[in-house]
């Protein structure tokens, strides 16, 4: 099951994993996750984009497939409510949300299912909203750890979400559709980024055993591992508006 593949790395993406930037979540305020919205955080992890969402006063649910994931949710957001939970399957009656969001998780859905689960529970004229980030083509550190694993014997990394991920989502009954496309500098040290490498789930379920050596040879590249490293991320953030329900399929 994938909750296998996550549930060994929880307290890693606790401790390595990096949000969003502020005009991200400006985007998604202005769009309808504000205060006193009802918002399901699909795929939700430790609660890293729902943390943000709370503070910005919405009513937070969360859903994920690992329960060790969903333990530091909880400590992150205690008055949030959270149960394990498949994307293609959501335990919630219809139409119960104001805006549904995925974060760095739509990749490993079943894209056409989720996406029907996400249009039946959030309600006529809601919000949904798909983001995720990856480093830029082009910086140095995407170009080492592709070069890495072709030293290795590994095909480089591919993109986070594939074109046709999107496609489902543009096929789909939602209206007033945009795609926003936000730079943004993430700062931290070799020895953080290390351990960010190790909490990726797609890392390691590339490289499998050979994981150590593929963090062992990307180290010796980055030292000294305590200087600073200025990466180059683009955020992506799908939003869509659910229609009428007799337009849904």
């Amino acid at each position: 099951m994938m909750g296998a593949l996550f549930d060994p790395i929880a307290e890693l993406y606790e401790r390595y994993r990096t949000g969003y930037s502020p005009e991200l979540f400006a985007a998604l305020e202005e769009h309808g996750a504000r205060a006193g919205a009802r918002v399901l955080d699909v795929g939700c992890g430790t609660a890293l984009a729902g943390a943000q969402l709370v503070r910005q006063g919405c009513e937070l649910v969360g859903v994920d497939i690992s329960a060790p994931m969903l333990d530091y949710a909880r400590k992150r957001i205690p008055d949030g409510i959270f149960s394990v939970a498949a994307a293609e399957s959501l335990p919630f009656a219809d139409q119960g949300f104001d805006v549904v969001v995925v974060s760095q998780a739509f990749h490993w859905f079943d894209r056409v299912r989720a996406t029907q689960e996400m249009l039946r529970v959030v309600r006529p004229g809601g919000l949904i909203a798909v983001f995720w980030k990856q480093i830029m083509r082009g910086d140095p550190m995407r170009v080492l750890r592709d070069d890495v694993a072709q030293e290795l014997g590994y095909p480089g990394f591919e993109e986070l979400v594939p074109a046709d991920g999107l496609l489902v989502l543009e096929e789909s009954p939602l209206t007033d559709q945009k795609l926003c496309v936000i730079p943004w500098i993430v700062t931290m040290t070799g020895h953080q980024y290390l351990g960010y490498e190790r909490s990726r789930a797609r890392a390691r379920a590339k490289f499998g055993q050979a994981l150590d050596a593929y963090l062992k040879c990307l180290g010796s590249r980055l030292a000294p591992l305590d200087e600073m490293l200025n990466l180059s991320y683009v955020q992506y953030l799908f939003l869509g508006t659910a229609p009428a329900r007799a337009e849904r399929p």
